[in-house]
């Protein structure tokens, strides 16, 4: 309760955003990863309880699934409307030309066999033909392995987003991005 009230009357979260340029993001080996599907919802639920399947694909919203031996062992969303990050008040309308990864999950016994990095290119590439050239998303800071799988993938630093929070109010401030550690 007393972290609660902390952290509601004075918090700090800083997220490092990167970018790629789609087209020069090498092709990867499709392995498992694929679109998801209506059919994935019931899979989705059980791997992934806190998403929302079906509201994000009626948004346009896409998912991405890579599967191991049969099972569900990670998910990546897009979006080509907005960046968004609900917990820090960050939104932003994108170009025409850009996409927007979010929400990158690969279950614990699944982790440290590269296949974040493959999503994010698999995902990434697959809207080129839609005429998107850039891809961005949102990592927060300390996430160690996420920043490095995202370099990775082709995944350069654009700049970072802090959003504290004091006594109710909310201050944003965005600065360019020096490389994450």
């Amino acid at each position: 309760m007393l972290s609660a009230l902390r952290t509601a009357l004075w918090s700090r979260t800083v997220h490092h955003f990167l970018e790629a340029r789609i087209e020069t993001m090498p092709v990867p080996a499709a392995g498992g990863l694929r679109p998801a599907e209506p059919a994935d919802e019931d899979a989705v639920a059980a791997a992934f309880p806190h998403v929302p399947f079906r509201p994000r694909l009626a948004t346009g919203d896409r998912c991405w699934l890579g599967w191991v031996d049969g099972r569900l062992a990670h998910q990546t969303w897009t979006s080509t409307s907005r960046a968004f990050i609900p917990q820090v008040e960050y939104w932003a309308a994108l170009a025409p030309d850009e996409l927007y990864i979010y929400d990158c999950i690969t279950l614990p016994e699944y982790r440290g066999r590269g296949l974040y990095p493959a999503a994010l290119r698999f995902a990434s590439r697959a809207h080129l033909a839609e005429g998107r050239r850039r891809a961005g998303l949102g990592i927060l800071s300390g996430n160690t392995p996420s920043l490095h799988g995202a370099s990775r993938a082709g995944f350069r630093p654009a700049f970072t987003h802090t959003c504290t929070r004091r006594l109710g109010l909310v201050f944003q401030n965005r600065t360019p991005a020096p490389p994450p550690p």
